[in-house]
């Protein structure tokens, strides 16, 4: 069974559970595993809900348009119109519409095909893809890997955030937080 050196703390465990019913919906709609969608909420935005985070708990930054988003509806599930309409009427913002449009996004990342069973280096690079495929390789970004093994924690980040005056802040700080692939990694393990 897979351990990372820095995992999910029971907090992090309850609530992911508490939303296990909503995250197996978005799984069985967009064929994206589950626990990959709650490696990159965890990372995005577990603990920030709007208003404060822009485009919602998936951090959409910025986003896309209403067309854009149909977009991702029509090629990567298999709802009726009315589906789609009513998840683009709800939009980012809210947990599960945005989970499914963010789920559709997430897919667009890789060149690999994302399934319930894909290869862990396919949801590495997916995931390392929805968060901009900085740091050179899935392997050194803190987002992707911080806490899988000795090696990987603590990380580096560097990046940007939203400042609360529609600007942009830079940050930079050792990582404390599981990255997505190591939160995937152990869900896969605990929940297979």
């Amino acid at each position: 069974m897979f351990k990372p050196f820095q995992g999910l703390s029971k907090e992090d465990l309850d609530k992911i559970k508490r939303a296990y019913p909503l995250l197996r919906q978005m799984q069985n709609i967009t064929n994206v595993p589950w626990q990959a969608i709650a490696g990159y909420w965890y990372r995005e935005g577990m603990y920030l809900m709007p208003p404060k985070t822009p485009g919602g708990p998936w951090q959409f930054d910025p986003v896309p348009s209403r067309g854009t988003l149909k977009g991702l509806l029509d090629r990567f599930t298999k709802l009726q119109e009315a589906e789609k309409n009513a998840i683009l009427d709800q939009g980012v913002n809210d947990f599960f519409a945005g989970g499914i449009l963010a789920a559709c996004f997430f897919r667009t990342k890789t060149p690999g095909v994302i399934h319930p069973d894909c290869p862990d280096e396919t949801i590495k690079d997916a995931l390392w893809g929805y968060n901009g495929k900085s740091y050179g390789s899935a392997d050194h970004s803190s987002y992707v890997m911080n806490g899988f093994d000795e090696a990987h924690f603590p990380m580096h980040f560097m990046g940007t955030e939203p400042d609360g005056k529609d600007g942009r802040k830079k940050v930079s700080f050792l990582d404390h937080r599981p990255g997505a692939f190591t939160v995937y990694k152990q869900l896969k393990a605990m929940y297979p």
